[in-house]
């Protein structure tokens, strides 16, 4: 009796040892279909999105599938200096034009890790030409106290001659002509005073309008990398997605990324069956990324 329980027992622990080796043997089979698909997914994003990706990192969620953090740049394709070539003295303020935002298309070329110290130094160019900018506005805004100021001594000191004027039986040439004098200097700086007043107005309508364009530069810019993100993921998973075969069909293959200045993630989520139908031809690489669950949070 003692002896059948020990073979017993002997055959329970062979078993679980044998269960604990298939699990890790499937476990080290996983892992190296993730090494080697985040491999390609993050080359063929980097070239895909002009050099925009720095990395990317797979694992795997029991039950769910595989998740890719996809680590994007933190840098910004909008040129500054156009915007500050833009910039004009407000005292000759006879047209401000608008800098040209009508390039949005991103160009393809291989980039150097000095890319982003340049991209950064341009934007804290541009930060001091808007700083500049504010700066203008401010002397503006002196300079028409200033005239007020001069101005309402001007109509006092009229004030004061009209009632000496009128108190005289004879009224004397020279301060007749003084107050002459006077109202020609009053109607310049109220001229000076329109003026100043409009390129005031005109430089705010500007730098509103320069700020309007950054925006929606970098809106077409973020809505065009999660584009060519969502393509690219969906292109290399119909290319290379047999070679995750330890992901079970009713699981999925997951992606998410954060884009330069916003807070939120944005999430891919693809059904390994949608990708299992890819790669065998049934559906076109347009057609995954159509089905292809995405959503921000």
């Amino acid at each position: 009796m003692k002896a059948l329980l020990t073979l017993v027992s002997i055959a329970v622990l062979s078993a679980s040892f044998s269960s604990v080796a298939k699990e890790q043997t499937a476990i080290d089979k996983l892992k190296r279909e993730v090494t080697i698909f985040q491999r390609v997914v993050s080359t063929a994003l980097k070239h895909d999105t002009d050099g925009q990706i720095r990395s990317v990192e797979g694992y795997y969620l029991s039950g769910q599938g595989l998740v890719f953090d996809v680590s994007l740049r933190n840098k910004s394709r909008f040129d500054w200096r156009k915007h500050i070539e833009g910039m004009r003295d407000l005292h000759g303020f006879s047209e401000i034009p608008s800098p040209d935002f009508s390039a949005l298309e991103v160009q393809m070329s291989d980039l150097s890790d000095n890319v982003a110290d340049i991209s950064k130094e341009a934007y804290h160019v541009a930060l001091e030409a808007v700083r500049q900018g504010a700066e203008q506005i401010r002397e503006v805004a002196e300079q028409e106290r200033d005239t007020r100021r001069d101005l309402h001594e001007l109509e006092r000191e009229k004030q004061e001659l009209n009632y000496m004027l009128k108190r005289q039986d004879d009224k004397d040439k020279d301060l007749e002509r003084h107050r002459k004098e006077l109202e020609a200097q009053i109607a310049k700086l109220e001229a000076e005073k329109e003026k100043l007043a409009q390129s005031k107005t005109q430089l705010k309508e500007k730098l509103a309008k320069d700020k309007q364009a950054r925006q929606a530069q970098q809106a077409a810019q973020q809505a065009l990398l999660k584009t060519t993100v969502k393509t690219s993921i969906a292109s290399s998973l119909c290319d290379y997605g047999n070679g995750l075969r330890s992901v079970k069909s009713n699981e999925h293959v997951s992606f998410k990324f954060t884009p330069a200045q916003q807070r939120e993630k944005h999430i891919l989520v693809f059904k390994k069956s949608d990708i299992e139908s890819c790669v065998k031809g049934q559906i076109q690489v347009t057609k995954l990324a159509e089905r292809a669950e995405q959503y921000a949070f």
